[in-house]
């Protein structure tokens, strides 16, 4: 297996809306360059067009930033961002403003610089920086390296497999995949929050949603010339997929009732000795 890849960051529905405030300091850039162009001011335009694109790199930046930290709090088993990319942002965004402030509005240096602290000041205090302890829960004998890398794979393949379902064109079809994703990330949540259970829901996490993946694939391929019955045989496989996901699930449910029960039997042994 390859080497595990920490989450390096996309825009989700989640982080759409954050940081519209950035958002404000590449508008006044923007006008400025697009009414350079239009006045035909050459040295104009290209001091503006840079002011513009170091604002936007800060946004794209603090975007990228966003995900990563969104991501990292929605998971119970996760390192820190390797990227510090909410940083990076934030010295952007401080190194736009000084830029704006010094070359075009012909502010003092000393003016410029704090200006452009403020930026970097109003930035950390408003959205803050990068997560920066892993967060690992107890592996016991499961080396945590495996574990995370094995449950950041079958995330992976279950995002892949999310983006072949949108091409199905079959309606119940393309509910049954989904309904079969959705089974299979309540167990690897619970995965994360216990990763000892990688040992034992290995084939589940690496045999079973490779299957799932390769099956949709190649349906795709062929989705055009399959008869009904064809279509109908991958749906009761499905059916099946997600009747042995249950019982993925409810092996991870069993076993924590088996340690509860061994805690408390050794519990009630040590206050009645």
């Amino acid at each position: 297996m390859p080497l595990a890849k920490r989450y390096e960051g996309k825009i989700v529905k989640h982080t759409k809306t954050i940081g519209i405030l950035l958002y404000l300091f590449i508008i006044p850039p923007l006008i400025a360059t697009i009414a350079a162009v239009i006045v035909l001011d050459i040295k104009s335009f290209m001091l503006n067009l840079l002011s513009f694109l170091l604002f936007f790199a800060a946004l794209y930046l603090s975007k990228k930033g966003f995900a990563q930290e969104f991501a990292y709090k929605q998971a119970a088993f996760a390192q820190a961002p390797k990227i510090p990319y909410k940083l990076l942002g934030a010295l952007t965004l401080a190194v736009a403003v000084f830029y704006t402030s010094f070359a075009i509005s012909h502010r003092s240096f000393l003016h410029a610089l704090f200006l452009a602290l403020i930026a970097f000041a109003g930035y950390v205090l408003w959205y803050g920086l990068d997560p920066k302890e892993d967060k690992i829960p107890d592996t016991k004998d499961v080396g945590y390296k495996v574990a995370l890398q094995t449950i950041n794979e079958a995330k992976e393949r279950l995002n892949a497999i999310e983006g072949q379902a949108a091409k199905i064109k079959n309606e119940d079809l393309r509910k049954r995949v989904y309904a079969t994703i959705e089974k299979a990330r309540k167990i690897i949540d619970e995965v994360e929050k216990k990763p000892y259970f990688v040992r034992e829901l290995r084939k589940f996490l690496v045999v079973y949603i490779d299957g799932v993946y390769e099956v949709t694939e190649s349906y795709i391929k062929v989705q055009e010339s399959l008869t009904q019955e064809k279509k109908q045989e991958l749906f009761w496989l499905l059916e099946d997929v997600q009747k042995r996901f249950d019982k993925e699930l409810k092996k991870i449910e069993n076993r924590g009732a088996t340690e509860l029960d061994i805690k408390m039997d050794t519990l009630n042994l040590q206050i009645n000795e």
